[in-house]
């Protein structure tokens, strides 16, 4: 199945690969997503260290038939490994069966796709 070219470009990777990472570059070309998203103000990955949580949007297809039908979805993944130019996190989001990701499964991220740093907050 090709993407029809009135769609947007991030069908190309959901059609691809099943899912596509929220990319804060990509973010800056037009008709690469849907619609508008709010200006994230993403994260360094020198702000991060091994255990952090943090914050990432992945596209999904929704349904099975045509014509190709997208929707996104915030997903937290456990900073498991850093390197010079990604990360490696541990998606901790519960997701549903049928996606091609899944809790507990390894990602690899790299910066312009980190949208938060999650900041724990005890309560009292």
């Amino acid at each position: 199945m090709a993407r029809n070219v009135n769609e947007p470009k991030v069908f190309d990777d959901v059609i691809e690969n099943g899912f596509h990472v929220f990319s804060l570059n990509h973010a800056k070309t037009p008709n690469f997503y849907p619609n508008q998203f709010p200006k994230y103000s993403g994260v360094k990955l020198s702000s991060l260290v091994v255990g952090d949580r943090i914050t990432i949007r992945a596209f999904f297809r929704i349904g099975s038939k045509e014509p190709l039908q997208i929707d996104s979805g915030l997903i937290d993944l456990e900073v498991e490994l850093i390197e010079t130019d990604h990360i490696f996190g541990v998606i901790v989001t519960v997701l549903p069966s049928h996606f091609p990701l899944e809790t507990g499964s390894s990602l690899e991220i790299t910066e312009d796709e980190i949208l938060y740093k999650v900041v724990e907050e005890t309560i009292h």
